[in-house]
Order: structure tokens, then C-alpha cells, then sequence
């Protein structure tokens, strides 16, 4: 079972606002891949192919887990790996939510380190609006998988891959301050990720909740 571990978007105006945002990116013209509201969400920990029986053994670790409500800020748009070659936008938070998603993250990567589960990279706290598509054919060499380029359903003719990396960047910029909405997250989630045709589907299959007072 193809497992991860998440915080989803709760706050239905942020949700509103980020899906503009996603129209936005794709009125101008870039080849990319749309989120589902009900899929935005921060990735705590990617898992992989987990057997039930270790996915037991991961429900019990990440139950001993205790944590507050985060209060998150969404605010501002980045872009993975770079401006030159996107393969993701996303939405940012405020500094302080950055720092709480961060500990939390941590902490579930400590849970079940010793399960044999770890981050191939650095978290950042973000959730992913677009996925840019590989534009294929755009290299000279079928092998240099980093020469990805932008295809554009422009409605200019010849548009060039340069210049709508100028327009990525513009946007970016643009939204820079822009704040989407607040949230309160307050609650873990054990996801199960089913690839189809149409796209990924994602089942709640286990979670905690934050410590309320009271």
C-alpha cells in the first residue's frame, strides 16, 4: 500500500482563493496539472509501499504523538525544483507555521525512524497547487532529464519556453505577499495514495488529533 502523511487544507475560503490562483497559472498558458481542492494538503512524510502489518506498527508510533493546533497563514507562491525549470507550484505559509510544520514533520520522521522510514530531502512546509508537465522533445538529448522546458498552450504563436519562465517568475512575484486565508490545522492524517489514470486518489485510512485546552 502506497502510504504518506499529511495536514489537509481545512479553511474553505483559503481553499477558494488558491484554487483562482490555480486558474490564474493555467489561463496563461501553462501545461500543468491542477490539485483538487480535496487533495491540497502538506506532506509531512512520504512513506512508499508499506505491508499492513509495518502500516500497524506506524499507526501505533505516530498514536504516541502529541501536538498542538498549528494556526497557519497561507501566504505567498513558490516553485519547485526553480523558476527555470518549475515541476511544482506552490503555496507557502507564514514564518511561524513554517516553524511549527517543521517540528511536527520532525517529529513523525523521529517516530518511525526506527521502522526504517526517512526524508530524501529537506522539508519545507508548502502545498502543491500545479504540476507542471515535462515538455517533451524540447532537448537535444533524450537523456538530460534537467533540460525540462515549459510547453505553453499559448495563444500567441512561438511563444518561447524563456518567455514564460518570465511570466512564471512576474506572478510569483506578484503574489509574493498575498495572503490566501488562515487555518487552524489539528489533526495528522495516514493517507493511502491510489494512482489511476485520471490521477491520484488519496483515502484517510488513520489519524490523531492536536491537544485542545479543555
Amino acid at each position: 500500500m502506497r502510504t504518506f502523511i499529511a495536514m489537509d487544507v481545512k479553511d474553505e475560503g483559503s481553499i477558494v482563493n488558491m484554487l483562482a490562483v490555480q486558474r490564474e497559472f493555467l489561463s496563461l498558458g501553462f501545461n500543468a496539472k491542477p490539485v483538487s481542492k480535496e487533495q491540497l494538503h502538506f506532506t509531512l512524510l512520504f512513506l512508499g509501499e508499506v505491508d499492513p502489518i509495518i502500516l500497524e506498527r506506524v499507526k501505533e508510533r505516530l498514536s504516541t504523538i502529541a501536538f498542538e493546533p498549528v494556526k497557519v497563514a497561507y501566504k505567498g507562491i513558490g516553485v519547485f525544483p526553480s523558476i527555470k525549470h518549475p515541476r511544482i507550484i506552490w503555496v507557502g505559509v507564514d514564518p511561524d507555521a513554517a516553524s511549527r510544520l517543521t517540528d511536527i514533520a520532525r517529529e513523525v520522521e523521529d517516530r518511525l525512524k526506527p521502522l526504517g522510514f526517512k526524508s530524501d530531502k529537506q522539508f519545507t512546509p508548502h502545498i502543491t497547487l500545479l504540476r507542471v508537465k515535462e515538455g517533451g522533445g524540447s532537448s537535444s538529448s533524450s537523456n538530460n532529464k534537467n533540460s525540462m522546458m515549459i510547453r505553453a498552450r499559448s495563444r500567441t504563436t512561438g511563444t518561447s519556453a524563456r518567455s514564460m519562465g518570465d511570466t512564471l517568475a512576474t506572478t510569483i512575484r506578484r503574489y509574493n505577499d498575498t495572503c490566501f486565508g488562515s487555518d487552524i490545522l489539528d489533526e495528522i492524517k495516514l493517507k493511502k495514495s491510489e494512482l489511476r489514470q485520471e490521477g491520484p486518489v488519496y483515502t484517510d485510512i488513520f489519524s490523531i488529533k492536536a491537544l485542545h485546552d479543555g
